[in-house]
């Protein structure tokens, strides 16, 4: 490499080389210059995103979570200039102003993304396009009828945040129906329709007086999502931080 054995006696008692020559050294010794410096090496860029997160605390990591997904938005669309809205947007800063909640949604012809950027609640929805399409995954219109008239209830509703205020420890039926002010048989007939769409689910429990039912929820994580997105759509003051159609065929 041209270095006289005098600069490796120098590197040899602690000094380093210069910057130029080090990724010759690193092809000479066919490591990559990570290695020379000591740094851990990764076969993907998924390996070291994963422990960067880990390194954090969980609220950290949830942070720093939504900043690297956010960076997936503009390098989807495959368009250079649409980096001036989607990635340079100061994402701490976006409060909801003047009422206004923030979205950044793109349909590609390869799949979608939704995401609402607002400080007060963040989300981000991406699915790429699956081989036969969209509408094969929901062809069952009757079940899907059935899930939504469900949550359309606003008795169940009330049910679900009730569930979802407490720490999901088996609660007994009588607790919420009184809760919710509603009728016991009523109640139990609305916790039925939620074990029947799997949102919760019930056991027995053994007690003086007899046999009683006990109930707990499930897939909090799947209503959540829902219940954002069905405020989005009744959204009626928003803003499109960064936007891209260029879907060239039918969504179903």
């Amino acid at each position: 490499m041209g270095v006289t054995t005098q600069a490796v006696s120098n590197w040899e008692r602690g000094g380093v080389p210069d910057a130029e020559i080090i990724p010759s050294i690193a092809d000479a010794f066919g490591v990559t210059t990570d290695k020379l410096f000591g740094r851990k090496e990764y076969n993907s860029l998924e390996n070291m995103l994963t422990d960067e997160l880990l390194s954090m605390g969980r609220t950290e990591g949830f942070k720093k979570g939504f900043s690297l997904i956010w960076a997936i938005a503009p390098g989807l669309t495959g368009v250079e200039n649409i980096k001036d809205s989607f990635g340079n947007s100061p994402l701490d800063n976006i409060r909801m102003s003047g009422g206004c909640n923030y979205y950044a949604r793109a349909s590609l012809d390869e799949g979608m993304l939704d995401s609402k950027i607002n400080t007060e609640c963040r989300y981000w929805f991406y699915m790429p396009e699956p081989e036969e399409g969209y509408a094969r995954y929901f062809e069952n219109v009757a079940e899907l009828s059935e899930t939504l008239s469900l949550l359309a209830d606003r008795d169940i509703l009330k049910i679900l945040f009730f569930m979802y205020s407490r720490k999901n420890i088996p609660v007994a039926l009588s607790v919420i129906a009184s809760r919710i002010e509603m009728d016991v048989k009523k109640a139990e007939r609305l916790m039925n329709r939620l074990c029947d769409c799997c949102l919760v689910t019930f056991s027995e429990v053994e007690t003086e007086n007899g046999r009683i039912k006990a109930y707990s929820f499930l897939n909090e994580t799947v209503v959540i999502p829902l219940l954002c997105f069905a405020k989005e759509l009744r959204d009626k003051k928003y803003i499109n931080w960064g936007v891209f159609f260029d879907r060239q065929k039918p969504l179903f």
